[in-house]
Formats: C-alpha cells, structure tokens, sequence
C-alpha cells in the first residue's frame, strides 16, 4: 500500500514537473568544436533564449552566455536555429 502510494506521488510530481532540457555539449573554443563536429556543423548557442546561431550571423560568438556545439547537440537539446542574420 505505502508503495503505491510513493508511485503514485513520483508519478503525479513527474506530470507537474516541467521537464527542462540540458543545455548541449559545450567547447571552449571553435576550433576544438569543429575538430569534433566537423565543420560547417558548428553553432553558438544561447541558453537564455534556446536559439543557436549559424556561422555568419548577427550573434555568433558574441552573446554573454553560451558556447560553441554541434548543430545535432543543439536540436537534440531543444534549441532552434535563428531566424534570419
């Protein structure tokens, strides 16, 4: 009884829960990115708005937090790509 009573109680927190996504595998610099997602797969991404940026574009490299990726890393993560430069 008491067991389905702690099921019942995980269950319920995990649907009220919000469930939040880790932020993707980051890398210090761009060079070490690319090393390992090869290039043109890499992106910037910024964790307070969940949107990654595209070499090139307006944010790239220059938002206070966040960090270099895989474009994968980042989908899988939630993220989205920029809309537009």
């Amino acid at each position: 009884m008491l067991r389905k009573l702690i099921l019942a109680a995980g269950l319920a927190f995990a649907l009220v829960a919000p469930a939040y996504a880790a932020d993707p595998q980051t890398f210090k610099t761009e060079d070490s990115a690319t090393a390992f997602c090869k290039t043109g797969n890499v992106v910037w991404f910024n964790p307070s708005s969940k949107i990654y940026f595209p070499p090139g574009s307006q944010f790239y490299g220059k938002t206070k937090a966040g960090g270099f990726t895989c474009r994968a890393f980042a989908d899988k993560a939630g993220y989205r790509a920029s809309k537009g430069n």
